[in-house]
């Protein structure tokens, strides 16, 4: 997952994150070389470095961002919300270790900080610790809701705002369409439909919930909302396909596989699906297929349709057993 970071930029930004979760902080100005070896002034107020630190990050500058959201910290150590811009510059650098540093150190000093709470519980479910992951998002979430029913009896979801937590909001209920609690992930993902900027993830979220239950209209219905929201998504064209494959309409789901990958591939897939499902005869033309199309099939699909054809052997021996 990691992106290319400069080997240089994680040594000091380590460093200096390091010094300052120990508790080492100047108030003095002084000359230093940022990473590029040229000499930068550290500003002796928080609020020019954070400044300084909102110009780099709007030029993507990340790594000068980082350096003055530091320094910012460093004339106040506990301020979580400049925690936060630091681990979300870091995950924007592909970088997790240092990003949850940064909002661990955050929950460390404020336990109950929504934005902390959400990127951490969507970095255990990214390192597939699931039951933490839960306890987090769950966590995240409730103290969200709390927030929007300052007025409100707490009986249900209340509609989310810009600052609701959105990822941790999905995360949790991806967690419980995976734990068979459809309704509650679809209720969540119902609040996320009028607020969402990512309106093809939450669909397609949605599609995969009736998916779980069987209720292949419903989630086909969803998948096509993702494509109308994003037609280039596409997870919803993998999973809109493996739909028109359970429903036997074999040419629609070709004709979106090969949208998203080779056509040896695509017929590979669907042969591999069908074998699955038990479909022995199906699956034994897509697999020939895409061996015929592409010799680098020849292994893996070799394997798959000695599978199918010792399925189909063991049914015809059973049907002609008196």
């Amino acid at each position: 997952m990691m992106k290319y970071v400069n080997k240089k930029h994680l040594v000091i930004v380590g460093l200096l994150l390091s010094m300052i979760i120990t508790g080492c902080a100047s108030t003095e100005t002084e000359s230093v070389s940022d990473t590029e070896g040229a000499q930068v002034n550290i500003a002796q107020s928080k609020e020019k470095n954070i400044t300084l630190a909102k110009a780099e990050e709007a030029s993507n500058n990340l790594d000068k961002a980082i350096y003055y959201y530091i320094q910012a910290l460093e004339l106040d150590k506990d301020d979580v919300e400049i925690l936060c811009k630091i681990g979300q510059i870091q995950i924007n650098l592909d970088n997790p270790e240092l990003a949850t540093r940064a909002f661990q150190q955050a929950l460390t000093i404020k336990p109950d900080h929504i934005p902390a709470l959400a990127q951490m519980g969507i970095y255990y479910l990214e390192n597939k610790q699931a039951e933490q992951a839960k306890k987090t998002l769950a966590q995240a979430v409730k103290l969200d809701q709390k927030r929007l029913h300052i007025n409100v009896s707490f009986e249900r979801f209340i509609a989310l705002d810009n600052q609701s937590p959105l990822l941790a909001y999905n995360a949790l209920a991806v967690l419980s369409d995976l734990e068979s609690s459809h309704d509650y992930a679809r209720e969540i993902f119902e609040l996320l439909i009028p607020i969402s900027e990512n309106l093809a993830l939450i669909y397609t979220n949605m599609g995969y919930s009736y998916y779980l239950t069987s209720n292949y209209s419903l989630a086909e219905s969803y998948y096509k909302k993702a494509l109308d929201a994003n037609s280039t998504f596409k997870r919803a064209k993998l999973n809109l396909g493996l739909i028109h494959v359970r429903t036997g309409q074999y040419n629609q789901a070709l004709q979106l596989l090969k949208q998203v990958m080779t056509t040896a591939e695509a017929y590979n897939d669907i042969g591999y699906f069908l074998l699955l499902d038990g479909r022995y005869q199906e699956a034994e033309y897509f697999l020939q297929s895409a061996i015929d199309l592409s010799p680098s099939y020849s292994k893996k699909g070799n394997i798959n349709l000695e599978n199918v054809q010792l399925y189909l052997q063991k049914t015809k021996n059973s049907s002609a057993s008196p």
